[in-house]
C-alpha cells in the first residue's frame, strides 16, 4: 500500500510510481576546484607608454549540475506508455539532485597599451579574444550557471550534451579608458597668464572617456513543448530544437525584426522544412502526436550569437581652489552618450511565432540607453 504518511520537505505525495523528490544534494558534494594559469610579456613602448600581452587560462572541476536521478534511457515509446521498471528506481517518480561534477574552462588572449599621465593624458586600451566553454549551464543557458547549473540538465546520461559556449562571455572586448586635462587655464600651456575670473570659467576642464565594443552573447534555440525522447523531458523545462546540417540561423544582414534564419531549425521529429516549425507536440499524447524518435533535439548549445554592444561614457569635471582648503568642484558624467540603441537578445523559442525577432533594447552591460547627472560640490 502506498505511505500516507505526511511527506519532508521536498517530497510529493502520490501513488507508488509516483512519488517526487526535489531537491537532494549529493552525499559527498565536493566544492568546486579551478586551476589557473597564465602568460605575460610587458614592453615598454616609450618613456610613459607599455605593452601587455597575455594569455590566461582556467579549468573549473566539481562544478554544481542538476540531473534527474530516475530518468528513463530514450525510446520510441510514449512515456505514458513505459512502464515504472523502465526507471532506475521504479517506486519513485522524478528525483532531482543536486551533484558535482560538471566542468567549464577558459581560454583568453589579451592585449593591453597603457599611457602614464603625461603632459595632460593618460589612457588604456585593451582587447580580449575569449573562449569559454562549459557543460553545466542546463538546455538553454541565459547567464552564468548558479548553485543548480543553469537549470535542469537536458538527458541527464549524457551531461556533455549541453556543454557549449557560455551565455555570458564574449569573444571579442575592447575597452579605452582616457583621461585628459585640457591645456587651457593656470599652470597649463595656453592661458596660463589669464586673470582669475577667466581661468574660473574656461581653464583646468578635465575630459574623462570609457568607450567599450563587445561581441554579443551565446544564444541556444529552444522549444517550449513535446517530448521527442520519449523521457518526460518536459518535467526539465525547455528543450532544444533540431537544425539543418551544421546550420546556426546566422543571416548576412541580421535585424532587429529577423536576427535568425528560421527555417534552419525544425521541431525533432519533424522534417526540415517550414509547416514543421510550430507543431513540436512530438511524443506527448498517444493517438495525436506521432511517436517519440528516441532521441533529444540536435541543435547544440550557444551556436547562435547574439547582438554587440557599443557603450561610450563621458564625464567632465573642472574645481576651483577658492582657499587652500575650500575647492569648489563641478561635473558631468553621461551613460551611452551617443544614445545608440543596443538590441537585446531576439526571441528563441521556435514555438514562438517571433522566433529571431528582438523585441526590446539591451537594458544592462552597458547598454542601456543614455543617462546623465551634472552635479556641484564643495570640498573641504
Amino acid at each position: 500500500m502506498p505511505d500516507t504518511r505526511t511527506p519532508g520537505s521536498g517530497i510529493r505525495a502520490g501513488s507508488v510510481g509516483s512519488f517526487e523528490f526535489r531537491t537532494a544534494n549529493q552525499i559527498d558534494f565536493r566544492p568546486p576546484q579551478m586551476t589557473q594559469w597564465s602568460f605575460t610579456i610587458d614592453r615598454q613602448l616609450s618613456r610613459d607608454t607599455g605593452l601587455r600581452l597575455s594569455y590566461i587560462g582556467n579549468k573549473s572541476s566539481h562544478m554544481p549540475w542538476a540531473p534527474d536521478l530516475n530518468q528513463m534511457t530514450p525510446d520510441t515509446r510514449f512515456f505514458s506508455q513505459r512502464p515504472n521498471t523502465d526507471r532506475p528506481f521504479p517506486n519513485w517518480g522524478l528525483i532531482f539532485s543536486r551533484d558535482a561534477g560538471a566542468n567549464t574552462n577558459y581560454h583568453s588572449l589579451q592585449a593591453e597599451v597603457n599611457r602614464r599621465f603625461s603632459k595632460g593624458l593618460s589612457f588604456t586600451g585593451a582587447y580580449t579574444l575569449a573562449k569559454a566553454l562549459g557543460d553545466n549551464a542546463g538546455p538553454a543557458p541565459g547567464g552564468y550557471a548558479g548553485e543548480t547549473g543553469g537549470g535542469r540538465v537536458t538527458n541527464s546520461l549524457n551531461r556533455a550534451a549541453d556543454r557549449g559556449d557560455i551565455y555570458a562571455f564574449r569573444r571579442h572586448r575592447a575597452l579605452l579608458n582616457l583621461v585628459y586635462e585640457f591645456p587651457f587655464g593656470k599652470g597649463r600651456q595656453f592661458m596660463n597668464g589669464a586673470n582669475r575670473l577667466t581661468d574660473a570659467l574656461l581653464g583646468g576642464w578635465q575630459l574623462s572617456s570609457i568607450v567599450t565594443l563587445q561581441s554579443g552573447p551565446f544564444l541556444t534555440p529552444t522549444v517550449s513543448v513535446g517530448d521527442p525522447s520519449g523521457t518526460l523531458a518536459t518535467s526539465r523545462g525547455s528543450q532544444r530544437p533540431d537544425r539543418v546540417g551544421a546550420a546556426n540561423g546566422s543571416l548576412a544582414n541580421p535585424t532587429a525584426s529577423s536576427w535568425l534564419n528560421r527555417s534552419d531549425f525544425f521541431c525533432p521529429g519533424r522534417a526540415a522544412g517550414a509547416a514543421n516549425q510550430f507543431d513540436c507536440l512530438v511524443g506527448v499524447a498517444p493517438g495525436r502526436d506521432i511517436a517519440p524518435i528516441g532521441r533529444f533535439g540536435n541543435s547544440g548549445v550557444g551556436i547562435v550569437n547574439g547582438p554587440g554592444t557599443f557603450g561610450w561614457n563621458l564625464g567632465l569635471m573642472k574645481q576651483v581652489r577658492l582657499t587652500e582648503k575650500l575647492v569648489f568642484r563641478v561635473e558631468g558624467s553621461f551613460t551611452n552618450v551617443a544614445n545608440w540603441n543596443n538590441l537585446g537578445d531576439p526571441v528563441l523559442n521556435l514555438n514562438d511565432s517571433a522566433f529571431g525577432v528582438i523585441r526590446s533594447a539591451r537594458g544592462v552591460d552597458f547598454g542601456g540607453g543614455r543617462t546623465g547627472q551634472v552635479g556641484a560640490r564643495l570640498q573641504f
